[in-house]
């Protein structure tokens, strides 16, 4: 099941990607490495998440 976190990454990412992919793409990793270095959960998961909500933006475009 897609949970609540990963559902809002693939709608930031599709927010983002529909102004720029590559600014969705630095988000989502950036969001990543700070979880990282903060103490949060880094999950390649999340990245999946913001991949599917780029891919989406880029087929509406």
């Amino acid at each position: 099941m897609l949970g609540w976190d990963k559902l809002l990454h693939v709608l930031a990412s599709f927010a983002l990607g529909t102004i720029d992919p590559w600014l969705a793409v630095a988000a989502g990793i950036g969001k990543e490495v700070l979880d990282l270095f903060t103490g949060g959960m880094a999950d390649v998961a999340d990245l999946v998440a913001d991949g599917l909500g780029i891919l989406a933006s880029l087929w509406l475009a």
